[in-house]
């Protein structure tokens, strides 16, 4: 009987695990639209909707500042960032990966950030590393991480 009891508990993972992938095979897709999402509003300078798209403890965590966390300091931080910048980023998302309902994305993106104060234009890029969690049957962003991918100043000789 050991052969018949180790061929229903192999039956029963393999129809456990095809069931998880048919279900998270969607997953991907839904990340880049939660991505885009990110990027209009983000362009649109709209604070409510980038607000929107993260978890009610969500993480904004900036090149060189402290991290926000929960939706008051994520209101607070892209208000901060959209009183000082006009950001228009096309993203390009480089690999997802979907384990549950967590799921992560890495992207680059690249395009123009023009200082409001004194109307200087710069052409960036970067690099993202976002976190999601999946929170009544759709993806948030748990946590978003990004850092400049353009040299930095050489030290000198």
């Amino acid at each position: 009987m050991p052969s018949r009891r180790a061929f229903v508990v192999a039956a029963a993972l393999v129809a456990v695990s095809s069931g998880a992938a048919a279900q998270g095979s969607a997953d991907p897709a839904q990340l880049v639209a939660v991505m885009e999402r990110y990027a209009a509003a983000l362009r649109s300078g709209n604070v409510e909707a980038l607000v929107a798209l993260y978890t009610p403890n969500g993480v904004f965590m900036r090149e060189n500042m402290p991290a926000a966390v929960g939706r008051d300091a994520l209101r607070a931080a892209y208000e901060e960032v959209f009183a000082a910048l006009k950001v228009d980023l096309a993203f390009s998302i480089q690999e997802t990966e979907v384990v549950g309902d967590i799921a992560w994305l890495r992207s680059t993106s690249k395009g123009k950030v023009k200082v409001l104060s004194s109307g200087a234009e710069t052409t960036n890029s970067f690099d993202e590393l976002v976190v999601f969690r999946r929170e009544q049957g759709g993806w948030k962003i748990r946590s978003y991480m990004y850092g400049s991918n353009q040299p930095g100043p050489q030290p000198s000789k």
